[in-house]
């Protein structure tokens, strides 16, 4: 069961897997309405999508300041959340590392 918000047309207008303020009406999770509700706002998944991408940035960096304060060792992770944080920054690495400029190989290396 969800909890839904309506309008003065009666529209669902916000949904909710809690009951709080504002959300007093259940409706099934496979409801019309619900679903309806659910396609008519797809465009928010690209906003969700981002604060996901955004958040995991913060998590990484709050995991490595722990582990530089000492707070707790990065082996203390479970193996599957390091290769996850290792693959992360391999690709931010190799992200960061794009030579947009090109490469003379007569230049000396930055310092």
């Amino acid at each position: 069961m969800m909890f839904v918000q309506r309008n003065q047309s009666h529209v669902i207008i916000a949904v909710s897997s809690i009951a709080q303020p504002g959300f007093s009406e259940q409706v099934t999770g496979d409801s019309d309405e619900l679903l309806e509700f659910y396609a008519s706002n797809g465009g928010q998944s690209e906003l969700f999508r981002q604060s996901d991408a955004d958040l995991v940035r913060v998590i990484e960096d709050l995991v490595d300041i722990l582990t530089q304060k000492g707070i707790f060792q990065y082996t203390e992770l479970p193996s599957e959340v390091r290769n996850k944080l290792n693959s992360r920054k391999v690709l931010r690495r190799e992200r960061n590392n794009l030579d947009l400029l090109g490469t003379n190989e007569e230049d000396p290396p930055w310092p």
